[in-house]
């Protein structure tokens, strides 16, 4: 079904009422179907020739939803010197499937995911996500939950591709500017990091990834959870606990001199834009963003 019926299905009033009653909160933001998947516009990206390549898993969110931040991280690996390869053998890592009680289906997803990040860990390719939620779904969920799926002796963890890209620069790979970008690029963010990366206990790279961006001032809102937690502040009956949680973070953000926000995280992106007002991107759309539009020559 094309995206377009999709989101009138959705999205339009009289929907919105029947899916209140059915116990989705007529208040909630519930996010547009993309025109085309990530992956259906990945194969038509040029990406030049490159020697090194990385495997990357999307998630739902960019693929579905959010295209326009797979093809960024597509565009700053590419520009690191690496081929990026989206396989279609990789599906859903099955978090939704678990938060709602379908567990066949996630273990029926994680014995796929494993067979094919076991390939490509045997190939020697490093396999990245953008999304934390996913990546700690594969780190430590999937090996506790369904450890029949994992080959002896493999490593589940996909990499953090914003650690990633914070190599590519300590290696000389992915130049930075030396100059700041012109005034149309954003001056100054606000930064959320999300529950789920900071439950893998790797720090903030997404962060670090931007405060390498010169002219940029970035600001950790440091102000908790954004309330969204997957689909749990979309229920008619979770919504104003969700709201009440993400308050201080939507009031923090709110009332920062910065334009615009950053997470690595898909939901909360919404879940900020919707509570804060303020556009929320992710850190690899803002180093898009500032490299594309810089005027130094590296």
């Amino acid at each position: 079904m094309p995206a377009a019926l999709k989101n009138v299905g959705m999205l339009n009033p009289a929907t919105r009422v029947l899916l209140d009653w059915l116990g989705i909160a007529a208040q909630a933001p519930l996010p547009e179907f993309a025109p085309q998947t990530f992956r259906a516009r990945h194969k038509n990206v040029y990406q030049g020739r490159h020697e090194r390549r990385v495997v990357f898993f999307p998630g739902c969110f960019i693929d579905i939803y959010d295209p326009q931040t797979g093809l960024d991280m597509v565009w700053a690996l590419n520009r690191a010197g690496y081929e990026v390869i989206v396989p279609d053998a990789f599906v859903c890592c099955g978090l939704p499937m678990i938060a709602n009680g379908f567990w066949e289906d996630a273990r029926t997803n994680a014995a796929r995911n494993m067979k094919e990040l076991h390939h490509w860990q045997q190939e020697g390719v490093p396999v990245l996500t953008g999304c934390p939620s996913c990546a700690l779904m594969f780190k430590s969920d999937l090996p506790e939950y369904f450890p029949d799926t994992v080959q002896p002796g493999q490593t589940t963890a996909l990499a953090d591709a914003q650690a990633f890209l914070l190599d590519c620069i300590e290696r000389g790979e992915l130049r930075i500017p030396k100059t700041p970008s012109p005034e149309n690029a954003p001056r100054q963010v606000v930064y959320h990091a999300p529950c789920h990366l900071r439950a893998q206990g790797i720090g903030l790279p997404g962060m670090e990834l931007l405060k390498n961006l010169p002219g940029l001032t970035t600001e950790n809102a440091d102000a908790g959870c954004c309330g969204i937690s997957g689909s749990y502040g979309f229920k008619k009956e979770k919504y104003p606990i969700a709201m009440q949680v993400g308050s201080a973070l939507f009031e923090t953000v709110r009332h920062s001199d910065a334009p615009v926000a950053a997470s690595e995280c898909g939901t909360c992106r919404v879940q900020i834009k919707h509570g804060s007002g303020k556009d929320c991107l992710h850190p690899v759309s803002l180093l898009r963003r500032h490299l594309e539009r810089s005027q130094d020559k590296i």
